[in-house]
């Protein structure tokens, strides 16, 4: 166990509330594909199901309506599985069932819709707790916090306006001293003048703007990263969830419908027990697509908590050492025209 599991587990053993850290483990758990992950309701129950789990390579024993790419390439047909049952021993695949002698077709279709049933059923309860554990990890996520601030959009808008003035005076002087501001038009002459003159000059000015777009783009990144972060929260984001659970919901009534033909198909022929795999596992992909979704959130919040301070203080200093070149720049400028130095 992990020394922060290790934690976790002694917070919950003292009354702490842990839930956010329980769902993040057990999306990271999913991935062995135990299915009793989704029963336990406590911390430390998660933990044990997880490192008591045996990941072995006997897929067989398993509900085939969890399959997965990454299962043995031998898993080709849904016949292959094996099954229990209380009117029979022993534990033959599904196709040596249909093989057995013993029971007519009403008794076959019987055993056959317990069986079937019995995984539908079960994957049902899984895929509906998964989908209330990943709403639940995105609405645990804070959608304001005093701590998480964005940056400031007066600096920004400043240091767009600065950019912009600096790329005029290099291209096109003329905007910067209209006609009803008359008192400009020297002034700007004069530092066009300089940057002809002295290279050191327009390099300085350069510099400027550069830092100031940097800024800007770096002010500007960061606050859509925190604005699509609780965006996450808001009432758009639930009426997703909501369409998502129906999408699931049609997708698990499709594979239930595809098992009720294979149902009729092998009760009339129980040779032909043959289902391809591949065409029940849309419900798992579509629930995977979901995890991936949610797993991207988490990440972008978590980069966001524990880079906040480093990636503000970056950009706090370039801002101000773009506004101390803008400084001297403006202010060299003007004493140079001045001829002051």
């Amino acid at each position: 166990m992990k020394p922060s599991e290790e934690l976790m587990l002694l917070l919950e053993l003292n009354g702490f509330d842990v839930l956010k850290f329980k769902l993040k483990k057990q999306l990271e758990f999913e991935k062995t594909g135990n299915m009793d992950l989704y029963r336990h309701k406590k911390l430390k129950n998660l933990i044990i199901s997880h490192y008591m789990y045996e990941d072995d390579s006997d897929y067989l024993h398993r509900n085939p309506l969890t399959y997965r790419k990454t299962w043995s390439a031998d898993i080709e047909s849904i016949d292959q599985f094996y099954v229990k049952h209380t009117d029979f021993d022993g534990n033959p695949t599904l196709k040596e069932f249909l093989a057995m002698e013993q029971f007519d077709e009403i008794n076959r279709e019987s055993i056959l819709y317990d069986i079937l049933d019995g995984w539908v059923e079960e994957y049902r309860e899984s895929s509906i707790t998964q989908m209330e554990n990943l709403r639940q990890m995105i609405e645990l996520l804070p959608k304001k916090n005093r701590k998480y601030k964005k940056p400031s959009k007066i600096i920004l808008l400043f240091s767009i306006l600065f950019a912009l003035f600096g790329m005029f005076l290099f291209k096109s002087p003329s905007i910067l001293s209209p006609s009803f501001l008359p008192f400009l038009g020297p002034l700007v002459e004069d530092y066009v003048a300089l940057l002809y003159e002295f290279w050191w000059y327009s390099l300085l000015g350069n510099v400027a703007i550069y830092m100031f777009v940097i800024y800007a783009v770096g002010n500007n990144f960061f606050s859509r990263y925190m604005k699509d972060i609780r965006s996450e929260k808001s009432k758009h984001a639930q009426k997703t969830f909501d369409k998502w659970d129906q999408d699931m919901k049609n997708e698990r009534l499709k594979q239930a419908g595809i098992l009720e033909d294979y149902v009729d198909v092998v009760v009339q022929k129980p040779k032909e027990s043959s289902l391809d795999i591949n065409t029940l596992v849309s419900p798992e992909i579509l629930v995977d697509k979901f995890k991936a979704y949610v797993l991207m959130i988490e990440r972008k919040y978590d980069v966001m908590t524990k880079y906040y301070k480093t990636f503000r203080l970056i950009l706090r200093l370039i801002f101000i050492f773009a506004l101390l070149i803008a400084i001297a720049f403006l202010v060299v400028g003007f004493a140079i025209a001045r001829e002051w130095i």
